[in-house]
């Protein structure tokens, strides 16, 4: 009897130990799975926060030319894409960060002067893969609504029309390769608006697409006009410093024997020039017209430099905004005050139509009216489709 007794002793301190050990065991499973679920519940939060304001883009250009002067085909092909992310809080924006790539094919992109094939620095060849950063910069806004914007990276040299005109994807361009030597450079810069002007400053590195440093190049930069979100806007810019530009090089110089290049038998070390420019410009929005213009006078090493553009474009009424005309003239002045100075001076027609939000087709006539030195006149026809998605 005894012995039954401790049995049934025994086996109720045993399923009391089953059951404490039950409820722990359930216990810290709970605790866990709950913590497991807080912290997918924290991850998908974070994830969507790091969606919010997040803006994708693609972006495929396809296109090609033909010079007759040079009897050849050209093409420049690419594939790329755009990243723009928004930091907020409860009182809006305050930072935003802007990436953009393009994995870009070049072939025969040459231009001639001087009866010499110049093609852009950063490519390699007649036939190159290159991958190339366009905008690439953090912007930082604070609490300051506009007033005061602060921006390091790769961005648009503020100088002239480019700082309100977006050429990005465009056959028709402006005059940033003649003033500047570059449309964006690799640097800091702070700018802003007030109710009526807008302003920025940089100083950036003077060596364009790719970040050099050879000791020496630099450029400070800046430009101050009326609100560009009006129907007319004019502005005021300048620059200074020291860039790599070998098709300024290549402008300079004076052929004979021996050859000079500013004055000097000594070729420029690493195509570094000295440069300033002073520069006025406009744009007016007038009914389906819009008329661009720009005036800049400086000098390159010691040659006095005067350029100049004037463009009308026109959207054809009764089509949404999706045909546009242009007619573009450029005018540049190379060392003004010597004698048979040299004047580059051309006629550009294009033609946009844009299929819908994402495709547009753009062609685009060149016309060479008076070239550099001994160049001869050229007649440049280009096409291109841009798809942005």
């Amino acid at each position: 009897m005894l012995s039954v007794e401790n049995d049934l002793t025994m086996l109720r301190k045993l399923s009391r130990l089953i059951i404490i050990y039950s409820c722990i065991t359930v216990g810290l499973f709970g605790q866990s799975y709950a913590r497991a679920q807080n912290e997918r519940a924290e991850e998908s939060r974070l994830f969507s926060m790091s969606r919010e304001d997040l803006i994708f883009k693609r972006e495929i250009i396809i296109g090609g030319s033909y010079s007759d002067e040079k009897n050849e085909m050209a093409g420049k092909n690419s594939i790329g894409f755009e990243v723009l992310k928004k930091l907020s809080n409860k009182k809006g924006d305050w930072a935003s960060f802007l990436f953009q790539m393009r994995f870009v094919r070049y072939d025969r992109q040459t231009m001639l002067m001087n009866k010499t094939k110049m093609q852009p620095a950063h490519i390699d060849g007649a036939h190159d893969w290159e991958l190339e950063l366009h905008d690439a910069y953090f912007k930082y806004s604070g609490p300051f609504k506009g007033r005061l914007n602060l921006r390091i990276g790769h961005f648009d040299v503020p100088y002239g029309l480019e700082q309100n005109v977006d050429t990005h994807s465009t056959l028709v361009q402006l005059m940033s390769m003649r003033n500047v030597g570059f449309k964006k450079d690799w640097g800091v810069s702070a700018g802003g608006r007030f109710p009526e002007m807008d302003y920025e400053f940089a100083f950036t590195r003077g060596t364009g697409a790719e970040y050099i440093e050879r000791g020496r190049n630099y450029l400070v930069s800046g430009r101050v006009g009326t609100p560009a979100d009006k129907n007319f806007c004019i502005g005021l810019s300048g620059l200074y410093g020291q860039v790599i530009d070998a098709m300024a090089v290549m402008r300079g110089k004076k052929m004979g024997i021996p050859a000079t290049w500013f004055g000097s038998t000594t070729k420029p070390a690493d195509d570094i020039i000295r440069r300033w420019r002073v520069g006025l410009d406009s744009i007016y929005l007038f009914g389906p017209y819009t008329f661009k213009g720009e005036l800049s006078y400086g000098e390159d090493v010691n040659q006095e430099v005067i350029n100049g553009i004037f463009e009308i474009d026109y959207l054809v009424p009764d089509m949404d905004g999706r045909l546009e005309a242009v007619a573009q003239v450029q005018t540049a002045y190379q060392d003004i005050t010597a004698s048979g100075s040299n004047n580059d001076t051309f006629l550009v027609l294009g033609l946009n139509y844009r299929v819908s939000r994402e495709v547009t087709v753009q062609t685009m006539y060149r016309h060479d009216l008076q070239r550099l030195k001994d160049t001869e006149n050229d007649n440049v026809i280009g096409l291109q489709l841009y798809c942005y998605f």
